[in-house]
């Protein structure tokens, strides 16, 4: 270290002549410093020595070179001599100073010792030497060497660390074990319905599929109870004379009972000589099962009781248990699955003439019982049936003659109007268990055929009338009182001569004088938007159009059946068209101001008893014929019913109906039985219901181009509407 002595920084530039001149411009010292760790030269080393050495010891200068040649690198004088190696000659001063920018800066670190083998090692070999003087003591210096860059530069490249984005691994499962088994039969169940015959499943382009939601009331939680801490003293003279005071109500009683019971015994002894032998036991349980509070008990357990056996069907009554929209295998199979029969030993042998829902409480049924048959002579029985109680009904009330109609009130649920077989019309109120009449009128000795309720036009509170139509042609309403006032409104005719509407067959000519010069009024119909039209179908299958503006005068009237007409019923998604049903075999539909029938529905030569619309599918209807309830949807055939379900009793059918949810059907025979059925396997709602009932007439009527002008016509005028 003593030999090596550090030069004063100092710069040097060539002159225009190759001399050398040295400047006190400072430079900053590029040095190389080793790191040693733990023994160990850890120096980090130049990715490109080549170009690492070139781009940071080498800075470019412009400068002029001189061509002369200096034979040695040291002279005795201190003279420094610097080697240049260069693949080009020199030119001249002009183009030397354009040649500026390939130049190279080097920073050269010289002592006496060490300086001439720092030199000799970097130049390989001799060339054109450029000599330059410089003081005796040792200095650091700068001197300006032009080189040409090199032509390549070596980049090395290495491999980073793999990083991984997504992986999804591969599984699979042995053949023959169970994870493989369930494998293979997803793969053939994703074959079946993509290009295997699932693919071909059957939809509809109007149908929509919504899940319904099913929410719960804020209303079904407990309320909390509050608690209280409360104390009271008693006495012993206090004990003893309550004590005292229920002792003597006792004695009270019994003596009241003991006069009762003679009294009942000596009345008793008149009827029957072993009545007074009933002990006291059983005359209390008899004077217990007429306490009303009890009985509301009693019904209150047989709810309960009944629940534990028809918990499902009740379910699926009321849509809890709906079949999944999305199963896999759907198929439209129209089938009637039967859930519970209202029947019991009182309605045994009595036909269902006539049912009605309440229109609050959707639970319960009216039945009205009586004779099928002209010969029969059986009594009248209207039954209050729940389903929450199907075995038992709710309500029971008996009357001298058949029950032939009934129909609730919607201003006052409570009310239920009965027609009778002898023409008395009573109106009950079905609050209480015993019989309570709010008013009835004078029989008129003609069966009561139809009855309903109907808004009354001309007072000013709006209140409910009772309309009933009777078997000689009249129809009547009355103000509900104690006492009802009845008034005639109209009274059928006869129609006579060529009559519009269906054609029916040639009747050959009678010369007999007919008894009555009146038509019987089997039913009463309410037109759907119109208050002041209504419509009398009667028993020579005409039906009058009527309105209650002109007493005792039909507006129209048209041959509809061959026959007596029992039922007429508007569709529930399009008020021009109507179904009605009669005694030719035949279910016609029909169009207003369309004196045609647009479908004849026909299957045997059997009376069709009823009919009805379903509320959810305008292209369905259910009729009956005998023993058989047949389930027609015109949108896919007409000629023959998509389904045919014989009544599980095998009695003939009288009366049918939907429930206002559409999911469930309600049959009643002439032998007592009310049979309610939930309907399976059914096809989804139309999202434009009136779309696809038209449309569904359309095509049924494709080779009568002039009747379906006439109800596009139609159509158009109930748009407009």
């Amino acid at each position: 270290m003593s030999d090596r002595v550090q030069l004063k920084r100092k710069s040097i530039s060539i002159g225009p002549k190759g001399k050398t001149i040295l400047t006190n411009k400072p430079r900053r010292t590029e040095r190389n410093i080793p790191i040693i760790e733990d023994g160990k030269d850890v120096t980090p080393k130049p990715l490109n020595p080549e170009l690492y050495t070139s781009g940071r010891e080498r800075q470019l200068s412009a400068f002029d070179v001189s061509g002369s040649e200096v034979k040695e690198p040291f002279s005795s004088s201190g003279t420094f001599t610097t080697l240049f190696k260069s693949k080009t000659t020199y030119r001249t001063d002009t183009e030397k100073q354009g040649m500026s920018s390939s130049l190279y800066k080097t920073s050269l670190h010289y002592d006496n010792s060490s300086t001439e083998n720092l030199l000799m090692d970097e130049c390989e070999e001799k060339s054109d030497s450029m000599s330059y003087s410089f003081p005796s003591n040792s200095e650091e210096f700068d001197v300006v060497v032009m080189s040409k860059p090199p032509e390549h530069i070596s980049l090395s490249l290495n491999e980073t660390n793999t990083f991984i984005l997504l992986d999804i691994p591969s599984s699979t499962a042995i053949k023959d074990s169970d994870e493989g088994i369930a494998i293979d039969d997803d793969n053939q169940q994703y074959e079946y319905l993509t290009t295997g015959k699932g693919r071909n499943r059957k939809v509809l382009h109007a149908e929509v599929q919504t899940v319904p939601v099913l929410k719960k009331s804020r209303y079904t939680n407990p309320e909390k109870i509050k608690h209280r801490t409360d104390c009271t003293f008693a006495s012993n003279w206090e004990m003893y004379d309550t004590y005292l005071e229920g002792k003597e109500e006792s004695s009270e009683e019994s003596t009241d009972s003991e006069i009762n019971d003679t009294e009942r015994h000596k009345l008793d002894d008149i009827s029957s000589l072993d009545s007074y032998r009933i002990s006291a036991d059983e005359r209390q349980l008899n004077k217990l099962l007429k306490n009303p509070r009890f009985l509301e008990a009693i019904c209150v357990m047989e709810r309960l009781l009944a629940n534990n056996c028809y918990n499902e069907q009740q379910k699926r009554f009321i849509g809890l248990s709906d079949p999944s929209e999305f199963r896999e295998n759907i198929e439209y199979k129209y089938n009637l699955n039967l859930l519970w029969t209202f029947a019991n030993s009182e309605t045994k042998g009595r036909s269902v003439n006539a049912m009605h829902w309440n229109p609050l409480n959707k639970d319960l049924l009216a039945v009205g019982y009586g004779k099928f048959y002209f010969a029969d002579h059986i009594t009248g029985i209207v039954c209050i049936w729940n389903i929450k109680n199907p075995v038992q009904p709710e309500r029971q009330y008996a009357f001298p003659r058949s029950v032939t109609a009934l129909n609730f009130s919607k201003s006052d649920p409570n009310l239920l109007a009965v027609g009778l077989y002898n023409g008395h019309v009573v109106v009950l109120n079905i609050i209480s268990r015993e019989k309570m009449i709010i008013g009835e009128n004078t029989p008129k000795f003609e069966p009561v055929r139809d009855i309903s309720w109907r808004i009354s036009q001309y007072e000013l509170n709006n209140k409910e009338q009772v309309c009933a139509a009777f078997d000689d042609g009249r129809v009547i309403t009355y103000s509900v009182a104690r006492k009802l006032e009845g008034q005639e409104i109209m009274r059928v005719p006869k129609a006579d001569g060529k009559l519009k509407g269906y054609d029916s067959m040639g009747q050959c000519s009678n010369l007999n004088i007919p008894v009555s010069r009146y038509a019987a009024a089997f039913f009463v119909t309410q037109h759907p938007t119109q208050d002041t039209i209504y419509f009398v179908g009667t028993n020579k299958g005409v039906i009058h159009k009527c309105s209650i503006n002109y007493f005792n005068q039909h507006l129209d009237h048209s041959l509809v059946h061959d026959g007596p007409v029992y039922v007429m019923k508007f569709s529930p998604f399009s008020k021009k068209i109507c179904a009605t049903c009669g005694d030719d075999w035949h279910t016609r539909i029909w169009a207003e101001d369309i004196f045609q029938p647009l479908l004849e529905l026909y299957t045997t030569m059997e009376s069709v008893q009823g009919l009805d619309w379903s509320p959810t599918h305008s292209t369905i209807l259910v009729t009956i014929l005998g023993q058989n309830i047949l389930i027609w949807d015109f949108q896919r055939k007409v000629y023959e019913p998509q389904s045919i379900t014989r009544s599980p009793t095998g009695t003939k059918n009288t009366i049918v109906q939907f429930i206002d949810s559409g999911r469930c059907l309600v049959v009643g025979d002439i032998d007592g039985h009310v049979h309610v059925f939930s309907l399976e396997d059914m096809p989804f709602p139309a999202f434009f219901q009136e779309n696809l009932l038209f449309d569904s007439l359309y095509r049924a009527l494709i080779t009568n181009p002039q009747l379906v002008h006439k109800l596009r016509k139609l159509q158009r005028t109930a748009d407009g509407k």
